[in-house]
């Protein structure tokens, strides 16, 4: 199974920030693309960490951890 997670990405000053809500987790790249890629790495590392599964478990209780898509992007403006 596929861990579907939004994410919020908007630019800050000459980096793009991206942020997942639901681990209160940001990231930035500096582009659009790479603020993505660094979220989705950060999640991966995040995901992988015991005490956190155990936090988490009922949020990742039925998914792979390594199998994270980024969805529902929103493109917020500075």
């Amino acid at each position: 199974m596929i861990i579907q997670l939004p994410v919020s990405v908007r630019e800050k000053g000459v980096f793009y920030v991206a942020e997942c809500p639901v681990f209160h987790l940001s990231s930035e790249g500096q582009t659009f693309k790479e603020a993505l890629k660094n979220i989705k790495n950060d999640l991966e590392t995040f995901l992988d960490d015991e005490k956190v599964q155990k936090e988490y478990k009922e949020v990742i209780k039925d998914y792979s951890i390594r199998d994270i898509e980024i969805v529902d992007v929103v493109v917020n403006p500075r």
